[in-house]
């Protein structure tokens, strides 16, 4: 991932310098034309602004924070008095930690901007990356002909640098909701004899439905009572999907939690409502109020 956007950074005019734990992975962008450190620190030396790439919280904060890394060369820049620097982190880490990077690089005299990229490696490759931004205006404005150079979408969080981390995860837990659902999808039709080509027409008829998009629009505003399904309904299918899923052998974990939050619900005098009326029980177990 960090090799793909390194990349559209250099293709799009750009000065760049790169460094990696794993000097060899850095040697088709020197050959592009990117210059190569030795260290974070002598990247965060050299540099305008900065982005890093990395797997974990503490491969971050080891890079940011160690001896050689990002705040040594930055605090080098804030005692020969050199404009502002900036660190972009496109990880997906928790957004504890991307609070707290916030915080050491002010006190650096630099500034930090959350930013976790959406997309795979192939995806990056064509500069089609969605990133989720947060932190000084200013700084993102300053940032947004880079952003552009590695994505196509920029999303704008606000000031605060968990949010862009925490949207991050949202989306990272959407999507694997999906991948599990769709597989137990397919071992159900597999176990039941169904044709899986078929399995697949119905997931990608499913996927492609507007309706799910209206469903999301509902959910927002909380609009239960124009009901197309009602609860109970819902619930009675739901009991034919856990019969069939003992019936197969096939767990179908999902459809156990929705039947208890539908019972939940029909026990809280809401099954004369809309099927998606099971976001309240949700909320109601997170503690959220009316």
């Amino acid at each position: 991932m960090g090799t793909a956007i390194a990349s559209n950074i250099l293709k799009s005019g750009f000065n760049v310098i790169v460094y990696n734990r794993t000097a060899d992975k850095t040697r088709s962008l020197v050959e592009a034309g990117a210059l190569k450190a030795t260290s974070p620190k002598e990247v965060a030396r050299k540099s305008d602004v900065l982005l890093t790439s990395l797997r974990d919280d503490h491969v971050v904060l080891d890079v940011v924070s160690g001896e050689e890394g990002i705040l040594s060369g930055l605090q080098q820049q804030q005692q020969q008095q050199q404009p502002n620097r900036i660190h972009i982190g496109t990880s997906t880490i928790s957004p504890s930690l991307s609070s707290q990077l916030a915080v050491m690089h002010t006190a650096h005299g630099c500034s930090y901007l959350a930013a976790p990229v959406l997309g795979n490696p192939s995806v990056a490759n064509e500069a089609k990356l969605t990133t989720f931004v947060a932190g000084d205006p200013k700084d993102i404005e300053r940032c947004n002909r880079l952003f552009n150079a590695y994505c196509q979408k920029v999303i704008n969080i606000g000031n605060e640098h968990a949010s862009a981390n925490t949207l991050k995860l949202i989306a990272n837990y959407v999507l694997l909701a999906l991948i599990d659902l769709m597989g137990q999808a397919y071992a159900l039709g597999e176990k039941t004899n169904i044709d899986l080509q078929l399995v697949n027409q119905l997931i990608g008829m499913i996927f492609g439905y507007p309706g799910l998009q209206q469903y999301s629009n509902r959910i927002l505003t909380r609009d239960f009572d124009n009901v197309g399904f009602d609860l109970l309904s819902s619930f009675k299918d739901v009991q034919l999907i856990l019969q069939t899923s003992s019936d197969a052998r096939v767990p179908l974990p999902y459809a156990n939690s929705i039947r208890d939050k539908f019972l939940a619900a029909i026990a809280n005098n809401l099954e004369t409502k809309d099927w998606i009326t099971i976001y309240e029980i949700t909320r109601m177990l997170a503690g959220l109020k009316k």
